[in-house]
């Protein structure tokens, strides 16, 4: 992943000199032979990131065996949507965004973090989803001498 250490949005000037904008990072999920209880690692993101939510367009309908539900999120911190059912896939264009019943956000990750999607019941056969996840990159550097200083006496 490439971070920037200061973008400068104003056509160069520094007057709004900030570290991290909001990322989009865009990723597919392709479902063949997608097992129940099967955990997909999709792509990782760092120490620090600021997870502010996500939407998955389905691409490709999903067909099970079964049934099925699917979820999405991080395993290691929280799981971003309710189980999702196969009749809420079954379409190119169907959407899924994070559960309002969840956690609400935005997330700190505490440590590297996958986000992943989970088969919870059924078997997917086939199906694809581009999923899109709006985040704000760690930091990756110290402030400067052109930062303002505060000190609390």
């Amino acid at each position: 992943m490439q971070q920037v250490t200061k973008h400068y949005p104003m056509q160069g000037s520094d007057r709004f000199t900030t570290t991290s904008f909001v990322c989009v990072k865009s990723f597919r999920l392709t479902a063949t032979a997608f097992s129940t209880d099967k955990t997909s690692a999709l792509h990782s993101f760092s120490k620090g990131s600021t997870i502010l939510g996500f939407v998955g367009k389905v691409t490709t309908a999903f067909v099970s065996t079964g049934g099925g539900s699917m979820q999405l999120g991080f395993t290691g911190t929280c799981m971003l949507s309710a189980p999702t059912t196969i009749t809420s896939l079954d379409a190119v264009g169907d959407l899924v965004g994070p559960s309002s019943t969840n956690t609400a956000g935005p997330y700190v990750l505490a440590a590297d973090d996958t986000f992943d999607a989970i088969d919870t019941t059924g078997a997917f056969t086939a199906g694809e989803m581009d999923i899109h996840v709006q985040y704000i990159p760690p930091p990756d550097g110290v402030l400067g001498s052109t930062f303002k200083q505060y000190v609390l006496t």
